[in-house]
This record gives C-alpha cells, structure tokens and sequence, in this order.
C-alpha cells in the first residue's frame, strides 16, 4: 500500500502530526508520496524526518517560483527552505525529491522562474532530472473567485502550450512530464527529443521500486483519478476539511465559500 499525503491539502506543512501518526498506525504501509509547497517540517518536525528514513518515500514538491505573489500569497519563499532541501538530497536518494512545476501560469515572467528555481535545486543538490507540469483548469469556482480579486486566469492556445514546453525543455534539458494532458502529450511528441517528453506517473510505483527495492511496479492503475492519470494506486489520507492555508488563488481545491 502507498499512501498518498496529499492531493487535497498541504499535510507536510500543516498537518505533520497527522502524517506521522497515521503512518505509525498502519500496518500494511508500503510507501509514502507527500506534496508539498513547504517541505521545512520534513526535517524540522522530528516524527516526519523520522518516518521518512524509515519508509520508502517520494516527495512531489512544487515550486513555480510565484511564491508571496497575488496567487499564491500565503506560500513560503523557497530562499526560507534551502537548508531543508540540502538535507533531504543528503537523507533521500537522488530523483526521490521530485520538482512540479505545476501549474504553469503563463506570464511575461515564467521562464524567470523557471529557470530559478531549477538554479535553487541545483544549488542545494536536489538536481532533478525532470520536471512535472500542466496548465490550469478553469473550474467555475476558480473563476468565480479569481474574478472576485479582479484577476484573470491566464489561458495559452494549444499551439502556444506546446511552443512554452518546447522552451522549457530547451533551457533545461530536463524530461518534461505532463500531468493529465493528453492531447498535450501526444502532440509534443514531436518536440524536441522525444524520450524528453512523456506522462507524468506522479504516484509511481516503478521509481519506488528503483530507489528503495520494493515491489510496487506491479500495482494497478489508480483509476480514482482524473482522466489519463498515469499514478499507481495509492490511499490519499488527506482530507478538504484539513485546510490548506497556502491560498493559492488557483487551486481548485479550496472550498467554494473562499
């Protein structure tokens, strides 16, 4: 079993308790994937930093360099947890740290940032070889509430989508993982070299079992998630009533009432 903390709400930042006690209660935990956009109580928070070197683990933590910005007002810059992340490269195996940078939000600066906070990674000897991205989804309820803060969510043709990723593989050379984007996917094929270009596996049981010999390549498909999702099968304990304080204007994860 891989449990997955969590696709609703930042657990590591907010909820450590809640993660190290559910992990110490399992029986049957396998793997752990946390999500993040603040890893600090990874290390800080002793019964995590703990729990991590004792379970096989995969940290998705996201950086879109928009941190203390209009959209995602409330989250940390990253210049706050290099220490943090220097650490988890010298605990965790090497690609156990993996970068989204996700969601793209497509201004005049995103290739500032991107290339930032892939310096940041670097820096601190994460050095990802890959990069997990998508574009927003224009649920109502986020336009609802971005029109409320007379902003615009930012929308990028189909062809001008595959032009930014052509880019950001460019300056990069990393792998580019697409995270449900299909279409996206099949037609970016075409861009660039491409083994660079390929489905998001989020979740993934085959790394696991790469970086810590487990037995997870095996698992089904999670056919609980979105369309195209490439994930393994995992349990989220997270939960919508575990507030995520980041308030990041786009996340679709945010009570309506916000």
């Amino acid at each position: 079993m891989i449990y997955s903390a969590s696709r609703r709400t930042d657990l590591v930042a907010f909820y450590p308790d809640y993660i190290a006690e559910k992990v110490r209660r399992s029986r049957k935990l396998e793997a752990l994937v946390l999500w993040t956009k603040d890893p600090r109580n990874l290390v800080q928070h002793t019964g995590l930093f703990l729990t991590i070197q004792a379970v096989p683990t995969i940290v998705q933590l996201t950086l879109t360099g928009l941190a203390g910005s209009v959209w995602e007002p409330d989250v940390p810059r990253p210049e706050l947890f290099t220490d943090t992340l220097q650490r988890l490269s010298e605990v965790l195996p090497h690609n156990a740290v993996q970068w989204r940078f996700d969601p793209i939000l497509a201004d005049d600066t995103v290739f500032t940032r991107f290339d930032e906070m892939k310096e940041l990674l670097d820096q601190t000897g994460i050095c990802p070889d890959g990069v997990t991205v998508s574009f927003p989804d224009a649920y109502a309820k986020v336009i609802k509430r971005l029109a409320k803060d007379g902003l615009l969510l930012p929308v990028l043709s189909f062809e001008k989508r595959l032009t930014l990723l052509r880019k950001l593989y460019e300056r990069s050379n990393l792998t580019i993982r697409l995270c449900c984007e299909n279409n996206l996917l099949l037609a970016a094929r075409g861009v660039g070299d491409v083994r660079k270009i390929e489905q998001s596996h989020c979740v993934d049981g085959a790394l696991i079992d790469r970086l810590y010999h487990t037995n997870l390549a095996t698992l089904p498909h999670d056919r609980s998630q979105r369309e195209h999702c490439g994930c393994s099968q995992s349990t989220d304990i997270g939960s919508y009533e575990q507030r995520c304080r980041h308030n990041c204007r786009y996340c679709y994860a945010r009570p309506e009432r916000d």
